[in-house]
């Protein structure tokens, strides 16, 4: 295994001959994936919110919380890319993890921690994506009765004045 400390009077061995510590691999793919995607939907992020920021047909309460989703959003994603950085950090053969178990359970537990702060920040986002949906589709709805209502009363006003229209002709 490689390591930092070499000893005294030798030099380091080149890259080409130190060993590969194939149980740090998995850490790194699932690492790498997770700094990866959590870039990604940065990148998504930032790219809708500056199209928002730009929509003149935005009102002041659709702004608002698109600003606030926004936060919640780039929050989320930036702690999936500590926690796959935190990930090959805490994998590496260098870690202490054989002397100090202590340090190992509170590292592995606060990269735990900060997991659930996720998945409770992605339930939050869903449960406020929800609402909003549910309000607006409730004023959709309303406004649609308002003018099948008006639709209903122009129909009748329509009828009263074509059975006019068609008794005054009979009586000529």
């Amino acid at each position: 295994m490689v390591t930092f400390q070499h000893p005294k009077g030798f030099l380091p061995p080149p890259i080409k001959d130190a060993e590969i510590v194939t149980d740090t691999i998995p850490g790194i793919i699932v690492g790498t994936l997770l700094v990866l995607f959590g870039a990604g939907l940065i990148h998504l992020h930032r790219t809708s919110w500056f199209h928002r920021q730009h929509d003149e047909d935005l009102s002041d309460d659709d702004y608002l919380f698109f600003s606030k989703q926004y936060r919640r959003r780039m929050q989320t994603s930036s702690l999936l890319v500590l926690i796959g950085f935190l990930i090959m950090i805490g994998d590496a053969p260098y870690m202490p993890w054989k002397s100090y178990p202590g340090l190992f359970a509170a590292y592995w537990g606060g990269i735990l921690l900060v997991a659930f702060w996720v998945i409770l920040s992605a339930i939050g986002d869903m449960s406020a994506s929800r609402v909003r949906s549910t309000n607006l589709i409730s004023r959709i709805q309303d406004q649609q009765r308002l003018l099948e209502k008006q639709l209903m009363e122009m129909k009748e006003k329509q009828k009263q004045t074509t059975d006019k229209n068609s008794t005054s002709e009979k009586e000529k």
